[in-house]
């Protein structure tokens, strides 16, 4: 997962020149286009983003001891980052607030850190954290969500949507289009609609997946430990494979074989024609493909 520039953040804080500090509740207004591009950088505390129908970003930042608020500009947008001074140990945390116009893109990026995004209509949302939580509602054409020890949560519309986390839940509701969900022992849940392309990947973690495969379409669900629910529409076209080493699989469609030696399964059935190609794998997970 591409948490490499976050993780190094936490640990190489302090190594940062010597800046004064501003604590204390700062304010800082900017105009910007509409579509452009919103990047805020909070390394401990909140984040929290909301819109409003105004052609400027608006921010309001509640900093602690030794922190100091940089704000740059560029023909893109505006880019807000709390800097620390000092030991890791010694440092506050910092709450911000920001209004950003409606049709804004954003990237928000978090050690320690909630994120909360609401209301967000761009091109594109980023929300990266290590050990706090993020949590998104927004109607965005590209979604990008992780954290490493936090919960990630979606809810809204997204055409293409990436969802990352090590030992967090994950919960995704409304999105579609391309689709990829990886977790370690983290759970997923998945409420979709007409998916294109997907990839879940899980090592001990549930994944619980509720959505209609586009015909065309390529789903692939992998799982070591991991039970796999996968839940479509009662009239779904599609191609099923799916094996197991020694889990058991149940299906709606088509004919559970089980292997002659061993307690592995495995399931291939053509349900339609032109339909999608449905695969899933798992180790030592139970399999459960059922309809609507």
């Amino acid at each position: 997962m591409k948490f490499h520039k976050l993780v190094i953040w936490a640990i190489a804080l302090g190594c940062f020149p010597a800046l004064a500090a501003a604590e204390g509740v700062v304010e800082e207004r900017r105009a910007m286009a509409g579509d452009g591009t919103v990047t805020v950088i909070n390394v401990a505390g909140e984040i929290s983003i909301s819109t409003w129908d105004q052609p400027e970003v608006k921010l309001v930042a509640d900093l602690g001891n030794d922190q100091e608020l940089k704000v740059s500009e560029n023909s893109q947008g505006v880019r807000f980052e709390v800097v620390h001074v000092g030991f890791v140990n010694d440092h506050d945390e910092a709450d911000l607030e920001l209004l950003v116009p409606e049709g804004a893109s954003v990237v928000a990026e978090g050690v320690s850190s909630d994120i909360n995004i609401k209301g967000c209509k761009g091109k594109s949302l980023t929300a990266e954290s290590v050990s706090g939580d993020v949590t998104v509602e927004a109607e965005v054409a590209r979604a990008d969500l992780s954290s490493v020890s936090g919960d990630v949560e979606f809810g809204g519309a997204a055409k293409r949507t990436t969802a990352e986390s090590v030992s967090g839940d994950i919960e995704l509701d409304g999105v579609s289009g391309e689709v990829s969900v990886t977790t370690v022992s983290g759970d997923a849940v998945m409420g979709a609609g007409l998916v294109e392309r997907g990839q879940f990947e899980t090592v001990s973690g549930t994944l619980q997946l509720h959505f209609a495969a586009a015909d065309g379409g390529r789903v692939t669900v992998q799982s070591m430990s991991g039970d796999v629910v996968l839940t479509l529409p009662e009239g779904q076209s599609a191609d099923f494979n799916a094996q197991t080493f020694s889990g058991d699989i149940e299906s709606a469609w088509g004919e559970v074989a089980h292997e002659s030696f061993g307690a592995g399964s495995h399931l291939k059935h053509a349900e339609g024609q032109g339909g999608a190609q449905i695969r899933v794998e798992s180790f030592s997970g139970d399999v459960r493909i059922d309809h609507r």
